[in-house]
C-alpha cells in the first residue's frame, strides 16, 4: 500500500503536470485566438477535467493542509466541463488558464517541499 503522502506527492506532479500542458496549448495565443480554435479549446477543456478528477484523489490530510487552494471551484470546474460543455463560458476558461491555474500551480510547488 502506498502511504498518503507519498500518493499526494504524485498527484501534485501529475497536475503540475496537466498545468504545464495547457500552457503550451495556449503558449503565444491571444484571447481571441482562443476563441476561434476549437482544437485548443477542447484540449484545454480536456486537461481541466483530468485536473479535476486528480483533485479528488487527494488524501483527506493533504485538502485540510491546504485550505486556500478552492477545491470544490476545482471539482466543480471539472463537473461543469466534463457533463455540459455545450454551456462552457470560454472567457471563463480562458480567466481560469490565465488567472488561476498559475496560483493553483505555485501552491501545488510549494506543497512538495512539505509532503
Amino acid at each position: 500500500m502506498v502511504k498518503a503522502s507519498r500518493r499526494d506527492s504524485v498527484i501534485v506532479k501529475k497536475i503540475i503536470s496537466e498545468i504545464s500542458e495547457i500552457s503550451s496549448f495556449i503558449d503565444r495565443m491571444t484571447e481571441d485566438e482562443f476563441y476561434r480554435d476549437i482544437k485548443t479549446q477542447k484540449a484545454v477543456a480536456m486537461t481541466l477535467i483530468n485536473i479535476g478528477e486528480l483533485s479528488k484523489r487527494f488524501s483527506a490530510a493533504f485538502i485540510d493542509s491546504r485550505k486556500n487552494i478552492p477545491w470544490q471551484a476545482i471539482q466543480a470546474t471539472r463537473n461543469v466541463v466534463a457533463h455540459n460543455y455545450e454551456a462552457v463560458d470560454m472567457s471563463t476558461i480562458w480567466d481560469t488558464v490565465k488567472v488561476s491555474l498559475p496560483v493553483l500551480q505555485k501552491e501545488l510547488e510549494t506543497s512538495l517541499s512539505e509532503v
